[in-house]
């Protein structure tokens, strides 16, 4: 098993994210073939209205691992459970990190331009696309 810092985790709802201040968090590589990653992340209860509709459902997410400039990967999985603890909670997920392509960006890039996007709107929505981590929607 390996295991890394976690240093920020946002949790992809309804078209945005939920960021949450990581007080304390791990992801362990299991080195299984189903479910190999678990992430757990300690986070302000403020979080927990926001939270526990969610426990038990698939999720989608970015997690940033070791240094705060790295580049989140994206996590699909299980919320499985919320614990609380004296001042603050756990949260805990179990499923897969999706490996993205190394030309992401230049791919990203050049559909946006096939899009329509020039200038300044190019660059913010490049920034936006790159922080979001989408799949690159095509029309072929």
């Amino acid at each position: 098993m390996k295991s890394f810092k976690v240093v920020d985790l946002k949790i992809a709802q309804d078209n945005n994210f939920i960021i949450l201040d990581v007080i304390d968090g791990i992801i362990i590589n299991k080195e299984t073939k189903e479910d190999p990653w678990l992430i757990e992340v300690q986070t302000s209860e403020d979080f927990i209205s926001l939270l526990e509709s969610q426990v038990g459902d698939e999720i989608k997410a970015l997690v940033t691992i070791t240094r705060p400039n790295n580049q989140p990967a994206q996590f699909i999985g299980k919320f499985l459970e919320i614990n609380k603890l004296e001042d603050s909670i756990s949260i805990l997920f179990l499923g897969n990190l999706i490996v993205q392509d190394p030309n992401y960006a230049e791919d990203l890039l050049e559909n946006l331009m096939k899009e329509g996007y020039t200038g300044g709107a190019l660059l913010n929505e490049f920034k936006a696309r790159m922080d979001a981590q989408e799949e690159i929607k095509t029309s072929e």
